[in-house]
């Protein structure tokens, strides 16, 4: 309805400019006479067609046309053809400027519509920075209406704060004539809010007239408030982020797919002495890695979809090599994230452990071999004075001196052997170098032929020693089991004072072998209990130190139990209360048999032969087993012995294994590699005594291996059993 009235208004305006121009032609008729009838209605054509539109322009046009006309009908000033011709330059006059404004309007449309909808601030200022126009999204920007902006500049408008930022942008326009560009101008409004700011990006160009002259500027803003604050946001967010990766220990790296640098973290410019800048600025792998191939194993871990870790060798800025580790993050973008560790000091350790390691093997082989040596030249000696206390004790002299000289130097070599087989036996149980060989046997009857040869050294004279229970069946190494029952007994003996009682008990407890030994000697303190079965640990002994012994034999005893399956534990109810010792082993499922006229069996006299170097041993071996009816011939090296054995071809060879020419390994090898030598039986007699050195003797030819030195009871039963067992070569 407003527009409808809005609209008349226009045309009534149109027909009031033209009555008006009417009425001034006609005041100035006398005057013209008629001959200017068109004078006063082309400034009302045009004011009404410029300020009304061509709808008015029109009308007012045709209208005055239509008067003039009327005019000239009552008096014919002039004639029909100049009328006309006037006429129509007037009509013509009229239409054109209609037509003119209304392309004019069409155009201030145009643009007004495109200021209204573009989000682009514009606006027009004078030479004195007033604004001229500006459009709907400035005003929006400025917060205050377009129709308020007309006049005022812009310290009036947007305030002094604004107006210092802005003002001397514009006469810099001014001075250099040339536009000037701010990507983000923080721009303190009036308007604002407080704490509330705003960032514009603007461009000023200016106005230059056909004189050159800026006669004032233009400006296009844009409001960044928002792109600049997601900056910041993400500055924020960036610089979190290298703070988080800054305080992480590890290395980290973020790179490109191309593997160009994006990030480095604080603990990578420590390591490498590379700076994020440096290793944007420079080909970083390259750098890292020069040798290509590497290079290339690197680049293929980086590409692997789960790399895992890798150990890596990394230069460093001043060309230092580092040890590193190395995993990779893929992101989807295909860029990565590598997290190291700094490994140098780790792998300097490492190797300083395999190099220390190394050292302990070297130092434990150098050890290994001492003792094999060691009990090697101990038993030598041993072996030679108890194949002599043999041959006296079978000679059966009848000075009683020489007797009891005899028995004292078999007691004597018994207690030398047995303490240096404990000690060398020890470390080999401690570091697990013990194999055994494991067959059913009746516990009570090793307890009983461990006490008979104890009573048979003459160890027992001054006890009582005895031996109860009933049989039970274990699976056990008979040497081991021996050695436990011996080492227990003689504990008890050791702490036991001249007149006291020992017992050996052997039955079942709980479904399980044990073997109990008790005594009623010095016993023990409750502080030494926990202690007892440790290497080197003994009982409370006077300064003469009369118990002797090295405190092994009991350390001994825990470690071959607890090889067979079992455990062994101490009691004593204090000083002076006497000692019980239990281990308790698992029963056996199988039953064997022992036959005890066997073992006693003196063996059927056979042909022997004896390699062996050590001309003490060797003579009294000789005399020993010809005592025994044997037919015994003697070799001095290895070459010898291969050459006796191939020639008298013997029922067995008795071969020493530290031989000079050969040692008893070869000896054994060529034997067997002979016809003759196939169904010869071999007996390895040496001072080695290791599990590697019986392994060594099986895999020569061996069929039995025996350290010295070697109870004669022990060689009677080592022939019994090879010359009676069934043949299987």
């Amino acid at each position: 309805m407003r527009f409808r009235l809005h609209r008349l208004l226009r045309y009534a305006v149109a027909a009031l400019a033209v009555l008006l121009a009417a009425g001034v032609t006609e005041l100035l008729d006398p005057v013209w006479r008629g001959r200017l009838p068109f004078v006063a209605f082309y400034p009302a054509v045009v004011l009404v067609a410029w300020f009304a539109g061509i709808g008015p322009g029109l009308v007012a046009t045709f209208l005055s046309a239509a008067l003039i006309t009327r005019a000239w009908l009552e008096d014919r000033a002039v004639g029909l053809e100049g009328h006309l011709i006037a006429l129509a330059l007037f009509v013509g006059a009229g239409v054109t400027v209609s037509l003119l404004v209304a392309a004019r309007d069409r155009a201030r449309a145009s643009v007004d519509l495109l200021l209204r909808h573009t989000p682009l601030g514009l606006a027009i200022h004078d030479a004195d920075f007033r604004y001229v126009r500006v459009n709907h999204a400035l005003a929006e920007m400025n917060g205050v209406p377009a129709r308020a902006h007309a006049g005022r500049s812009v310290r009036e408008l947007l305030g002094d704060a604004a107006a210092d930022v802005l003002e001397p942008l514009l006469r810099q326009v001014h001075r250099t004539r040339e536009p000037v560009t701010i990507e983000s101008l923080r721009v303190p409004l009036a308007s604002a809010a407080p704490g509330d700011e705003r960032y514009f990006s603007l461009i000023y160009s200016p106005i230059v007239d056909a004189r050159g002259r800026v006669t004032g500027t233009t400006a296009s803003v844009v409001d960044v408030t928002a792109r600049v604050r997601t900056e910041q946001a993400l500055d924020h967010e960036r610089e979190l982020l290298q703070t988080i990766i800054d305080t992480i220990p590890a290395m980290i790296t973020m790179f490109q797919p191309d593997t160009r640098v994006l990030r480095l973290n604080r603990a990578f410019a420590r390591v490498t002495g590379w700076t994020a800048d440096e290793a944007q600025a420079v080909d970083f792998m390259a750098a890292c890695y020069p040798d290509p191939a590497y290079r290339a194993m690197v680049r293929a871990h980086m590409e692997a979809r789960d790399p895992g870790w890798l150990d890596l060798e990394m230069r460093t800025k001043d060309g230092r090599t580092v040890q590193t580790s190395w995993s990779n993050v893929r992101l989807s973008d295909g860029s990565r994230i590598g997290i190291g560790l700094d490994i140098t000091d780790r792998k300097a350790h490492e190797a300083e452990l395999v190099a220390a390691r190394g050292a302990a093997e070297r130092a434990n082989r150098a050890k290994d071999e001492f003792l094999a040596m060691l009990g090697h030249e101990l038993r030598n000696p041993l072996s030679a004075i108890g194949s002599a206390v043999a041959v006296l004790e079978r000679l059966r002299l009848d000075d009683l001196r020489g007797t009891r000289a005899t028995q004292i130097i078999a007691r004597q070599t018994q207690h030398l052997a047995r303490l240096m087989d404990d000690l060398l036996d020890v470390g080999r149980v401690v570091t697990g170098k013990i194999t055994l060989e494991r067959r059913p046997m009746d516990l009570l009857a090793a307890a009983r032929r461990a006490l008979a040869t104890l009573r048979a050294a003459g160890v027992t004279e001054r006890h009582d020693v005895a031996v109860d229970g009933r049989p039970v069946w274990v699976d056990g190494d008979t040497t081991r089991m021996d050695q436990i029952v011996t080492n227990l007994v003689s504990n008890a003996l050791k702490f036991t004072p001249s007149g006291g009682t020992i017992r050996v008990w052997v039955g079942v407890e709980d479904d399980g072998a044990v073997l109990r030994v008790s005594d009623t000697g010095a016993g023990m303190s409750p502080e030494l209990l926990p202690r007892i079965f440790d290497l080197f640990v003994q009982g409370d002994q006077p300064p003469e130190r009369t118990s002797g012994g090295l405190g092994i034999g009991l350390t001994l005893v825990r470690q071959l139990v607890e090889l067979h399956g079992g455990r062994v534990e101490a009691r004593s109810a204090g000083a002076g209360q006497g000692s019980v010792f239990t281990a308790r082993l698992p029963r056996s499922s199988r039953l064997g048999r022992e036959n005890t006229e066997a073992l006693h069996a003196a063996p059927v006299p056979c042909r022997i032969l004896v390699v062996e170097d050590n001309a003490d041993a060797r003579d009294m071996l000789l005399a020993l087993l010809t005592l025994e009816r044997h037919d015994v011939c003697t070799a001095v090296d290895g070459p010898a012995g291969v050459d006796a054995a191939l020639q008298l071809r013997p029922d067995v060879a008795l071969i020493d294994i530290g031989l000079p020419g050969l040692n008893g390994y070869e000896v054994a090898r060529r034997i067997r590699a002979t016809e003759a030598g196939r169904t010869m039986k071999l007996i390895a007699l040496t001072g080695y005594g290791q599990s590697e050195d019986m392994r060594m003797a099986r895999e020569a030819g061996f069929d039995l291996h025996l350290v010295k030195p070697v109870e004669p009871r022990r060689l009677d039963e080592a022939l019994r059993a090879l010359l009676t067992a069934p043949e299987q070569r």
